[in-house]
């Protein structure tokens, strides 16, 4: 509190009304943090091409024709996703649909190469009409909690089946969606893993990837979003927030303060409340920026992050379409 200017122990008392000091400081520290930060990224969309890129995609777009069914042999089958190398892409499988020769469950797994057991798991039930189950599972090229560079796996081994499933050719109109729409962003295939390749419900020999492929597609069907999280590349360089955070907090107070009628007699003094609402216009100029008489417009602390900001990401956080990228004499 000792480094926002105009901002006294005596003042946030009297802002903080019917709660504790400790618990409006910490709501009014979170509160302006989170709005600085979306402030920020709300920018960032518009500015720098910081959107959503995907929009619920279904990856199969076509019936199953029921002549053509999946003869088990013990294998893992589904489908390898590898996410375009970006620290900011996010591919997020939203859901699963499956449609069996006869109602049963599976267990599908989500297998990350740089980890032994699988990060997420789910039992889904199977009926003869395709329904769908939501699964909200996260994969990414660069994780923060596991590698990068990744190959994930998603899919059920065929031992844990008892019903039969159906498959389509994969490259006659069936996957045109994730061939030439997703395959910007990441890159899916069918596979199956051979019964020799497998330990248990372990993640299966990745050595054995290529030669795992198929030309036919797993027996379900995908839909996901994928999306530009620009969450990791802020915590990196949540520093640069400093200044912006803290005129953000010092308005919240000043504002709290001016809105209590409760405030005592010295605090709420005409005087006292013409300056402090005069440092709240001074905060918020130099927070937003706005117009100087005799000066022009002035830019403000938000919109040199925004600045500062840019070209971090190739995908996400790319360089304005409108800049000189070269000079010539």
């Amino acid at each position: 509190m000792n480094d926002l200017p105009g901002i006294s122990l005596e003042l946030i008392n009297d802002a903080k009304r019917e709660q504790t000091l400790n618990n409006y400081v910490m709501n009014v520290h979170s509160s302006e943090t989170r709005q600085v930060v979306q402030r920020f990224v709300d920018r960032q969309k518009k500015k720098l091409a910081s959107k959503e890129l995907l929009s619920n995609v279904t990856i199969l777009q076509r019936h199953n024709d029921k002549s053509l069914t999946i003869t088990k042999a013990g294998r893992f089958v589904g489908y390898a996703i590898t996410p375009r190398e970006s620290k900011s892409i996010n591919v997020n499988i939203k859901e699963i649909g499956i449609q069996g020769v006869a109602a049963d469950s599976i267990t599908l797994y989500l297998f990350d190469p740089t980890q032994e057991t699988a990060i997420e798991t789910k039992t889904v039930s199977i009926t003869t009409s395709q329904a769908w189950t939501t699964l909200d599972w996260d994969v990414e090229f660069d994780k923060s909690d596991g590698g990068a560079g990744s190959t994930y796996l998603i899919g059920y081994f065929e031992d844990g089946l008892t019903t039969t499933l159906y498959q389509q050719e994969w490259n006659i109109g069936a996957a045109h969606a994730s061939q030439k729409i997703t395959r910007h962003y990441a890159g899916v295939s069918p596979v199956r893993f051979a019964s020799g390749t497998l330990s248990g419900v372990t993640v299966p020999d990745m050595q054995y990837l290529e030669s795992s492929m198929n030309c036919h597609s797993s027996g379900f069907n995908l839909r996901f979003n994928v999306k530009c999280d620009i969450t990791d590349v802020l915590t990196d360089n949540i520093d640069m927030f400093g200044e912006a955070v803290q005129n953000a907090i010092a308005i919240r107070y000043l504002r709290d303060a001016l809105g209590n009628i409760g405030l005592n007699p010295t605090v709420s003094s005409a005087q006292n409340r013409a300056m402090f609402e005069q440092e709240v216009l001074d905060m918020e100029g130099r927070l937003h920026g706005g117009y100087i008489e005799n000066v022009g417009w002035r830019r403000g602390i938000l919109d040199n992050l925004a600045l500062d900001f840019s070209e971090l990401d190739i995908v996400c956080l790319k360089a304005q379409d409108d800049r000189i990228a070269q000079v010539k004499f």
